[in-house]
């Protein structure tokens, strides 16, 4: 493993990354210093990660949160629908999950209730309403709030080739897996 400052203007304090630390994202912070209660969790908090082996990490970018959805407004009914339940797509590709429930009537949607409030939304984000089958179509909706909280494994980023000794170069808040470095290669820097 590569020697890495720890004292210099980008970081003040190191930890190795333990390998609790890697996997589904918690509230609790990773840092001892942060977290008083003596149970650490796998927030690494806006965290520099300096890795010493080549390879790749899945990590989630600090800042991100949730961001299910809690409102939305339908803003076309579309034709054609008959199912209860429908899948979304969205006008963001990091959204994922929405499911929603509709109520149509001569198969124009009236009315939809969220099912399975997803990950990843951002209010504005336009979603289309899919049904299985194929044969309905055009239904949209505009995403109005969304919900805060910890962030799903699903939301996170992967860098793939990174050099031996270099530092990853945003600030990460969860380290969801890691494929070919080992959590004994990464020192997480604050």
């Amino acid at each position: 493993m590569g020697q890495f400052p720890t004292n210099d203007t980008i970081i003040g304090r190191a930890m190795p990354l333990d390998p609790a630390h890697v996997g589904a994202p918690n509230a609790l912070p990773a840092w001892v210093f942060e977290n008083q209660t003596g149970v650490l969790g796998t927030n690494l908090n806006g965290s520099v990660l300096y890795v010493g082996a080549a390879g790749s990490i899945s990590v989630i970018l600090g800042g991100t949160s949730l961001a299910s959805v809690r409102t939305l407004s339908l803003t076309s009914g579309g034709a054609a629908y008959t199912n209860v339940t429908a899948a979304t797509t969205c006008s963001n590709n990091m959204a994922q999950g929405l499911t929603v429930a509709i109520t149509q009537n001569g198969g124009v949607i009236q009315s939809l209730a969220i099912v399975a409030a997803g990950s990843g939304y951002n209010p504005g984000d336009i979603i289309t309403v899919i049904e299985a089958g194929g044969g309905a179509g055009g239904a949209t909706a505009v995403i109005t709030a969304v919900n805060d909280g910890v962030p799903v494994a699903a939301q996170a980023v992967e860098f793939k080739g990174i050099q031996a000794g270099s530092i990853l170069p945003v600030a990460v808040d969860y380290v969801t897996a890691l494929t070919t470095v080992a959590a004994a290669d990464i020192i997480v820097g604050r």
